[in-house]
């Protein structure tokens, strides 16, 4: 297991601090996505939309290779419209020790991402945690035990995630210490361990085909002050401490990475409804904001996120929703999604890992659940305006501009859509009715390519199931 030694780590911090050369690009493969505002857009302009999963083990060695993640399961995720993983590692599994990478363990991860690119699926990189380690109450090590400063504070019984972080003193202080860059064992700051660890494994996915961007730390927690962030959101915290905090792990990455994507995430409590405060950190051009809906019967969540990143100029992805089995809920969460037309990412239950409920093998099926998979517009050349999928009657149905969302000017005549249209809602095929463009794909393939017809400000399509 090849790890950096003490030479070569204060190198490594040096050559960060002095801003090294990116290294040489490697030709283009398939083109990076960007975005214009809150949209996501491809080489062409085009609008792309993420239909997308969680994929993140939190079993030792915390890689979903060892969990028998392989290409079968890469060929169902694809066969089912999914073209977004948001792939998960663990900071612990990267720097076991201060300073100390194991780039075996990354290596790991960029395998499974090249396989994930293989079928066309974009990974998003993703720096999990959920309740730091398990030595101050988590069910799993997201966050390396040598960053976590509880300062003899209790661990109580953990009662699961995430209330864990209500009932937990040593959980609270061991964030307020990490918000308050405490020294790890070295001298050094633990921020500034995770921007130069962020460094480090953006390196070797800067130059990768199919990489969305980098996810920058899954919910961040606000320790002691949570109170004061219900019901009225973190404006304090995310403003003055995880902007701060997220902007030394923008500026590492940009130091070797210049071109992905940099997600930056609110806080936690963002995730159950309270308002969010959380500003581009650096004012990065190419940034994004990943934030999560977990509310409860109505669209606050998404629509508080949504409202924040076109406030701010960045592009927004749900990255994550769901955590149930419920097929009538998951119907509802993803036509709010297609309502405010926005790209998600699906979090399984089997992924859960609590006291009592081991995490399942991360493959195919156990990442996706069948009510998730549904129409929608992946490649779109115009701005849209409107779409929805009918699940009781298969009736899917979009209409959108041919205008640039950038600069307004019109599609050339031509310019091709793509919509996927799943087996399993239409198992013996479709009908299209279109005003404003042309059919170009075969009959009943899954991905319907719709060319812009001459002269058209609006395009109107609906798909209905075929008869048998």
């Amino acid at each position: 297991m090849p790890l950096r030694s003490s030479a070569a780590r204060c190198l490594g911090l040096v050559m960060l601090m002095l801003g090294p050369a990116l290294p040489a690009a490697a030709a283009p493969t398939v083109p990076e996505l960007g975005h214009v505002g809150r949209w996501l857009t491809d080489d062409q302009g085009r609008i792309v939309t993420l239909h997308g999963v969680n994929m993140v083990y939190k079993k030792p060695p915390y890689f979903p290779a060892a969990g028998g993640f392989g290409e079968k399961d890469a060929q169902f995720l694809a066969d089912n419209g999914v073209n977004a993983v948001r792939l998960g590692f663990a900071w612990n599994a990267v720097e076991p020790q201060p300073g100390v990478y194991d780039d075996t363990y990354i290596e790991q991860i960029r395998t499974t991402q090249h396989l994930l690119a293989r079928y066309g699926i974009y990974s998003l990189v993703d720096s999990h945690q959920d309740a730091f380690n398990e030595s101050v109450g988590a069910s799993w090590s997201g966050f390396p035990a040598w960053a976590a400063f509880p300062d003899g504070f209790p661990v109580q019984p953990n009662p699961g995630f995430p209330l864990v972080y209500f009932t937990s003193p040593a959980q609270n202080q061991t964030w307020a210490n990490f918000w308050r860059d405490h020294a790890a064992s070295d001298g050094v700051g633990v921020q500034e361990h995770y921007a130069a660890m962020w460094a480090h494994v953006a390196r070797r996915f800067a130059d990768q085909p199919y990489v969305l961007g980098y996810d920058l730390i899954n919910e961040p927690w606000p320790g002691w002050d949570y109170p004061s962030c219900f019901p009225k959101g973190c404006p304090k915290f995310e403003t003055d401490v995880l902007a701060p905090f997220q902007a030394k792990a923008m500026n590492a990455i940009r130091q070797v990475d210049r071109e992905h994507l940099l997600f930056y995430e609110p806080s936690l409590t963002n995730d159950f409804g309270t308002p969010d405060w959380m500003p581009n950190p650096t004012g990065d051009p190419k940034a994004g904001m990943s934030y999560h809906d977990y509310c409860v019967g109505d669209d606050t969540c998404v629509t508080n996120g949504l409202d924040r990143a076109v406030a701010e100029g960045v592009a927004a992805v749900v990255t994550e929703f769901g955590a149930t089995t419920d097929a009538a809920r998951l119907t509802r969460l993803t036509d709010r999604f297609d309502a405010n037309m926005v790209s998600w990412m699906f979090w399984s239950e089997p992924q859960n890992q609590t006291p009592g409920h081991p995490q399942e093998p991360p493959t195919g099926p156990n990442l996706m659940n069948p009510a998730i998979v549904r129409p929608y517009p992946r490649a779109l050349a115009g701005t849209p305006q409107q779409w929805n999928y009918d699940s009781t009657t298969g009736t899917f149905t979009l209409r959108y501009s041919t205008r640039r969302v950038d600069s307004g000017q019109p599609f050339p005549a031509g310019a091709r859509t793509e919509v996927y249209l799943p087996l399993t809602g239409y198992p013996d095929g479709y009908q299209v009715e279109s005003q404003g463009a042309d059919v170009v794909s075969p009959p009943g393939a899954r991905v319907l390519q719709l060319a812009t017809s001459p002269g058209q400000d609006t395009v109107r399509v609906t798909v209905t199931p075929r008869s048998p």
